[in-house]
């Protein structure tokens, strides 16, 4: 092999006869190689048979949906040596990041319009047998009785990992905090179970030669049902973090929204909660410490 994988992954590809394996990419749970043309292998070192089997029937659910792009499908799930691993549909485009290198002006502006319009499809779906919050057991959302309450404990249970740091980052948190909490009930309101992906950044987002959304990769454990505005929030948050994308495609995206009264709402809620839960990463923490302070005057 040219590349050198984790023990588990390589001992996959030794049993599927991939010795010369064709990488697709890796996400947090998965490293994805070609199988065929038409068929790619997904590999999970550390996940369990059950979680897998969550995603089988979460994509299994996106199939009945007419999106104009594709969504992952796996045809079957097998075992090697306790290493839980998928037979899907190869899917088609190119990373969004990989094309955006490759054009500016116009042409990028497109691709992101694309991009935000991709997810307001998402957000069309409707999951009436779930609650608000974490769509599955793997889930690492908490889930609650109404759009609100999950708005409420997440940042309150924010707040309470972040502690101090918050503060002394952004001087002004405790009235933006206290403002948020305001908001949730004056603007966050939100009754329609919509589906919400939850990690569509760039890098989980493929185009084809024209900057269309051709794919939209890892719908999972940061899947939930609520607000499709708080999709939108956390794409803008996290599209500095995906290789060669710009502050000024963070800011293209963000004059997409400005319109709605509770877009400012979302982004100082989704900067609070994101500085949470990446609080070990700090290109997004920083990311998140600059979104509060743009949003304290617009608040």
């Amino acid at each position: 092999m040219s590349m050198t994988y984790p023990d588990a992954v390589e001992g996959v590809l030794r049993r599927e006869g991939l010795d010369d394996p064709i990488f697709l990419g890796a996400g947090e749970d998965a490293w994805a190689f070609a199988l065929s043309d038409t068929e790619a292998i997904r590999i999970f070192p550390h996940a369990s048979k059950y979680f897998v089997s969550e995603l089988v029937h979460l994509y299994d659910r996106l199939q009945g949906h007419s999106f104009s792009f594709q969504c992952p499908r796996i045809h079957e799930v097998r075992v090697h040596e306790e290493i839980v691993y998928t037979i899907e549909t190869r899917l088609p485009g190119r990373p969004m990041e990989e094309y955006c290198r490759e054009v500016d002006g116009e042409a990028r502006r497109r691709v992101l319009r694309n991009y935000l319009e991709a997810l307001r499809e998402v957000g069309e779906v409707e999951i009436v047998d779930r609650d608000f919050g974490g769509l599955s057991i793997s889930a690492v959302w908490p889930t609650a009785g109404t759009w609100k309450e999950f708005l409420r404990r997440g940042l309150e249970t924010s707040c309470m990992q972040i502690g101090s740091g918050l503060t002394k980052e952004v001087p002004d948190s405790r009235r933006i905090v206290s403002r948020l909490e305001v908001l949730i009930e004056e603007r966050m309101d939100w009754d329609r179970k919509s589906l919400v992906h939850g990690d569509a950044y760039p890098g989980n987002v493929l185009v084809d030669e024209d900057g269309e959304v051709a794919t939209i990769l890892d719908f999972g454990r940061y899947s939930l049902v609520g607000d499709p505005r708080l999709d939108v929030a956390i794409a803008i948050e996290l599209t500095e973090m995906a290789g060669d994308s710009t502050p000024g495609d963070t800011e293209y995206l963000r004059g997409l929204i400005e319109e709605d009264p509770a877009a400012a709402a979302y982004r100082a809620w989704t900067a609070v909660v994101l500085a949470s839960v990446y609080r070990g990463d700090s290109r997004i923490v920083r990311k998140c410490i600059r979104t509060l302070r743009e949003t304290a005057g617009r608040l």
